[in-house]
């Protein structure tokens, strides 16, 4: 596969996910000791009004959006965002609920860290998946972006902006992944800047509140260093929340910047190993981990890892093997569709007719969602499970 696969976004394969836009041609609380290094652009509760605005949630009554919540194109879109909720609530989130408390609670690295590379602005999958991690890091080539102004809003421009945000949202429901041609359209312009709003909007749908959001760089030791919100192209954002009534500050990172061939030395990855031995989520990956040009952040997953959880997008079957891995698979595994067809794996194939080894899975997602057959692979360091957070 050539390398510009890797790094164009101008690609019409529409089964490619936003792990692939997030992809490897790119994809604790650990503070920089430095403040922001001006005064923020926007108050912190801006940032959760724009959140729960373009959830659908109704927010503050002193709020800057309260006004345009009573328009009807606003008022539309609610009730629409509830609907799709309360669906997808009973068609997926539901069964997926169930599946994680059976299957992966009490499984998470001490450090409560979840790794998620290719993964766009998926917070809805990685939030129901682990529940309890308190520091996510999310890595991809889309552009972090910024939220727009609560005044560029207007009864002139409203209908227009949320169906775009309902039209952006829509794969994610209907195939359990952002589609990258639409993800390259929505988030370079037509929507949105960048993946900030949509993480937001996300978060707030399900039940979290914006603490507040940060615009940085990393440093090449490693460091997030803090910059105003002003930045024209940001390389890290960072989004503090809490869930529900919780005490909890809870922070994920959304990294931009490109994954693909040489990893070790840059800043990246040494960010990723100063937050400790990290869980490591990978959906819809585009298969881009059984490539070579992303040979060494497979590399890397696999050794800093305390558990990969994935589907047969992401590492080969044949990386994972005892006595150093304990792998469970789930549901039944398919043929890819075109073009991975190629990325058949035949040993994963034969794993799966091995009733000891396979438990159900109960829903379903990836690039066959809804159309054939779903799988996951659970694979769990044997000697690490239990181990202390590395740094």
């Amino acid at each position: 596969m050539p390398h510009k696969y890797f790094i164009s976004y101008a690609s019409s394969i529409l089964i490619s996910s936003a792990l692939l836009i997030s992809g490897c041609g790119q994809q604790h609380e650990v503070k920089a000791a430095q403040d922001a290094p001006s005064k923020p652009a926007f108050s912190p509760n801006v940032y959760n009004d724009t959140a729960q605005w373009l959830a659908g949630v109704p927010g503050r009554p002193d709020g800057p959006f309260h006004a345009l919540e009573a328009d009807p194109a606003w008022q539309k879109y609610s009730a629409a965002l509830t609907e799709k909720w309360k669906t997808a609530d009973a068609k997926q989130f539901g069964a997926l609920d169930a599946f994680q408390k059976r299957e992966l609670a009490g499984q998470y690295s001490p450090s409560k860290f979840l790794f998620y590379p290719l993964s766009g602005p998926d917070v809805l999958y990685a939030t129901r998946f682990f529940p309890e991690a308190t520091t996510m890091v999310f890595a991809g080539l889309e552009p972090v972006g910024h939220i727009r102004k609560p005044e560029f809003y207007n009864p002139g421009n409203l209908e227009k902006e949320l169906g775009g945000w309902q039209k952006g949202l829509s794969s994610i429901f209907n195939r359990s992944f952002f589609v990258t041609s639409e993800m390259d359209s929505h988030f370079h312009g037509r929507v949105s800047d960048g993946l900030l709003q949509m993480m937001l909007l996300l978060l707030a749908r399900s039940g979290h509140t914006i603490e507040g959001v940060r615009y940085g760089h990393l440093e090449q030791t490693g460091e997030f260093a803090p910059e105003p919100d002003t930045k024209e192209k940001p390389e890290v954002v960072e989004l503090e929340y809490h869930r529900g009534t919780e005490a909890t500050t809870r922070t994920v990172y959304y990294y931009s910047g490109d994954l693909s061939g040489d990893f070790d030395g840059k800043a990246f990855p040494k960010f990723v190993d100063h937050l400790g031995r990290p869980d490591t989520l990978v959906k819809s990956g585009s298969f881009l981990l059984h490539w070579k040009q992303c040979e060494e952040l497979r590399n890397f997953i696999l050794a800093k890892s305390n558990l990969i959880l994935q589907d047969d997008t992401g590492i080969p079957y044949r990386f994972l093997k005892e006595p150093e891995w304990k792998v469970t698979l789930y549901g039944e595994y398919s043929a890819p569709d075109r073009p991975f067809k190629s990325q058949y794996q035949k040993d994963l194939a034969q794993a799966f007719q091995d009733p000891s080894k396979v438990k159900e899975l109960g829903f379903s997602l990836g690039y066959g969602a809804w159309r054939r057959p779903s799988s996951l692979i659970l694979a769990k360091r044997v000697s690490t499970q239990t181990a202390a957070n590395i740094h």
